[in-house]
């Protein structure tokens, strides 16, 4: 034992000092795997926030500009030209109406719509602009706002959508139909007619004995249209200034046609002329005539009157919608903007209805 003894003690120790260098081994992997989490856990930090400051940076907010109608027309809608491109916003502007939308910036040809007629502005600066002002003179006047007070005002031209006093319409509204292919209203037309922001043709066509400008709208029919289905005529617009005479012509016209009054809606007072069936036709005709004399002398607000074909009439008495083929006519009388529009449908008979 004793000789064994200094050998024991001998392995004894190089078995601690091993063990100690194992564990001082182990103690620097482990530092360094966690310094390599650390770094990496700060990496993904550092990134995480660089990528939320980012983020979290607002860009530049639009611009707004703001839309004022100071002239005595409707304004149908606005066409921006930058180059090439062209994009159209709507608005159905009254006189003394505005509307806010995103300023496109950069210089622009500006085509506004009347109804009646366009007015082209050319090199319209929008860039830093803060308000466009439409006014009337012997030309259109195009006002424009900046923001330091400055103002600008730029002439336009009028292209109308009426003929001459001494020239005749394109042709006669009677040649078109609701349905009809679109291929075919040009060709009655002009092979490159002009258009309107909903892709509607613009015309001059005759109708009760005078000239209206004109606006035939394509669509898509059928229950699953694609790209590839043929457009054909949905509905046409007649307009034209609004005054007695004229409002006169157009509701004799339609009465000659065998159209009568369906309904009737005013500032104030609802007509369904189906639901007075003790009043006989000529008395009907008669009452609208009377409240029409009045809405056009207080001029105020707008009108509307629905006609249909004499004999649909029975069945449109309980009727919110036709139900069965009939072209329908509706007059608008806006006396703001002094202007009388005339909506021609055609409504297709549903299948619930068959």
């Amino acid at each position: 034992m004793a000789a064994c003894g200094p050998a024991l003690r001998s392995a004894i120790m190089l078995t601690q000092v091993a063990n100690m260098e194992y564990a001082m081994i182990k103690d620097v992997w482990f530092l360094r795997i966690y310094a390599a989490i650390c770094l990496v856990l700060a990496g993904a930090i550092v990134a995480g926030a660089a990528s939320a400051a980012h983020i979290a940076k607002p860009g530049p907010e639009p611009q707004i500009l703001t839309i004022v109608n100071a002239t005595g027309e409707d304004i149908l809608s606005m066409g921006f030209q930058t180059g090439r491109s062209m994009h159209f916003v709507r608005f159905d502007m009254p006189p003394a109406g505005r509307d806010d939308i995103e300023n496109p910036g950069s210089v622009a040809n500006l085509r506004v719509d009347t109804g009646l007629a366009l007015w082209i502005f050319k090199d319209v600066p929008l860039a830093k602009a803060q308000s466009v002002t439409l006014r009337m003179g012997e030309k259109p006047l195009l006002e424009l706002a900046f923001s330091k007070g400055e103002q600008q005002r730029l002439t336009g031209e009028v292209q109308s959508l009426l003929p001459g006093p001494d020239a005749g319409p394109v042709c006669a509204l009677d040649r078109f139909r609701p349905g009809m292919p679109m291929k075919d209203v040009c060709t009655l037309l002009s092979a490159t007619p002009q258009r309107d922001d909903n892709d509607a043709v613009l015309a001059s066509l005759g109708f009760a004995g005078m000239v209206w400008a004109a606006r035939l709208e394509p669509a898509q029919r059928g229950e699953k249209p694609s790209s590839k289905t043929p457009l054909v005529l949905d509905h046409m617009e007649l307009r034209r200034k609004l005054d007695q005479e004229t409002l006169d012509k157009l509701l004799n016209a339609l009465y000659e046609q065998k159209y009568s009054p369906w309904q009737a809606e005013l500032p104030g007072l609802d007509i369904n002329f189906t639901q007075m069936p003790s009043m006989d036709l000529n008395k009907q005709k008669d009452m609208l005539r009377q409240v029409l004399e009045y809405f056009m002398s207080a001029s105020k607000g707008e009108a509307t009157i629905m006609l249909a074909p004499t004999e649909m009439l029975p069945k449109l008495a309980d009727a919110d919608a036709p139900s069965s083929d009939v072209q329908l006519f509706t007059i608008t009388l806006r006396p703001a903007s002094k202007n009388l529009v005339v909506d021609v449908a055609a409504y297709q008979e549903n299948e619930e209805s068959r």
